[in-house]
């Protein structure tokens, strides 16, 4: 099969470019974190980083994917209107649930500090950070919109390079306090409050239809339509980043930091696929609601160009992994069998992105939640069993696992569901 469609390798290697200017900026600020910090130092902000995604995509209800997917497919009679409509009516369910789980942080945080970060970080600090759910909220759901709105490379700037960049601007204007007393950790809050409400620069071009725009959608219809969307994104985090939060559970703050950077490294990867995704997915949404006899074609040269892209980097950076890891510190190359294990892992769950898609499509993520459910268990279970003998290597095993089941079963109840079948 000839990849022959100019547009979708011209658009793809766009986000790959804007994407892999995010994945510089974000090893820059990773590096300047590892050469810094002492590594149990360093183990505690990347555990608050990932506490701070984590928390904020679960709060987020599915919003994201709802607004994807009612924007991306919208007739152009009226486009700016309807899309602003949708925007806001999203962020006025986001404000709300952005607040219930910044509540929820804030009466978990002493049981968080005990168990997650051995009881070494200030409370404070772990309180001020609640403000990152809601801001993070909003970097993610401005981008989403970018992304319905098929802009894809401002899409993955406002998604992967801002956050970075405001916090490289804010850790240089601190510099002083950066490494003293904890201090980083108040710096990556407002690194992240910066980088909510810079990223509403992007959306400049809707602000001529602001006043034009129709009543939002009530909160309660945009909830019910979200919710299950949710457990896609819920799942698909947990098993990027359950490992992480067993490692910071079952070992210590030194393990968090070597098992983070070698999945940051491994993440390259996945920063490879999410372009692909930026690209791929909304292109399959609106063929099937527009152009349905392409769709068939279009996914087999979609599938092809994934597996092409993600073997041919899992390859370079597995070739690379020992030299890069040194650069972060000497004493991250001992995580460089993580690391590759940690690829095989990426590159199976990537093989597997453009089959889930269409269970997203086609209106059948039961399936999907099922897979993703029973995947996200066998991965803890794993965890729960290997960390203790393996240590980072066991966690790193445990989404290899994982990734295998998960990927097989989306690919054999695909063909079982016949997706591809009302397509010519």
């Amino acid at each position: 099969m000839k990849l022959n469609n100019p547009s979708l390798l011209w658009q793809t290697a766009f986000s790959i470019l804007a994407r892999f200017a995010g994945v510089g900026l974000n090893f820059a600020v990773a590096i300047i974190i590892t050469r810094t910090l002492p590594m149990n130092e360093a183990g505690m902000l990347f555990m608050l980083m990932t506490l701070v995604t984590g928390i904020s995509l679960f709060s987020r209800v599915g919003v994201e994917q709802w607004l994807v997917r009612e924007v991306a497919g919208l007739p152009e009679h009226g486009l700016a209107q309807a899309q602003l409509r949708h925007l806001y009516s999203a962020f006025r369910l986001l404000l709300i649930s952005s607040i219930v789980f910044m509540l929820i942080w804030l009466a978990i945080s002493p049981v968080v500090k005990r168990n997650l970060f051995d009881g070494d970080i200030q409370l404070a600090w772990l309180w001020i950070a609640a403000l990152g759910i809601f801001f993070f909220n909003l970097v993610m759901t401005n981008s989403a919109f970018m992304k319905a709105a098929h802009h894809i490379s401002e899409s993955l700037l406002i998604q992967n390079a801002l956050p970075a960049i405001c916090m490289m601007l804010v850790i240089l204007v601190f510099w002083p306090l950066f490494p003293v007393d904890q201090n980083y950790l108040w710096i990556y809050t407002l690194s992240v409050v910066l980088a909510g409400l810079v990223s509403f620069y992007w959306l400049r071009a809707w602000l001529p239809v602001l006043k034009s725009s129709s009543d939002p959608i009530s909160r309660q219809s945009v909830l019910q339509s979200s919710l299950p969307l949710a457990p896609v994104s819920y799942f698909a985090f947990m098993m990027l980043w359950a490992d992480t939060l067993m490692t910071g559970w079952l070992l210590n703050n030194e393990d968090v930091a070597l098992f983070t950077v070698a999945a940051r490294l491994s993440f390259v990867s996945g920063f490879f696929l999410g372009a692909l995704d930026a690209t791929i997915y909304p292109r399959l949404l609106r063929m099937h609601k527009q152009n349905p006899d392409r769709l068939r074609k279009f996914f087999w040269q979609a599938t092809l160009l994934v597996a092409a892209v993600l073997s041919a980097v899992t390859l370079v950076i597995a070739l690379v992994g020992k030299p890069v890891l040194a650069v972060f510190n000497e004493g991250y190359v001992q995580a460089a069998t993580t690391l590759v294990i940690l690829l095989l892992g990426q590159l199976v769950r990537g093989l597997g992105i453009t089959f889930s898609f269409m269970f997203i499509i086609r209106e059948q993520v039961r399936y999907l939640n099922s897979l993703l459910f029973i995947a996200l268990l066998a991965n803890l279970l794993a965890n729960w069993l290997l960390i203790p003998q393996y240590g980072i290597e066991g966690a790193a095993m445990a989404t290899l696992a994982a990734n295998l089941l998960l990927t097989g079963g989306v690919i054999v109840f695909f063909f079982k569901n016949r997706l591809l079948s009302s397509y010519a």
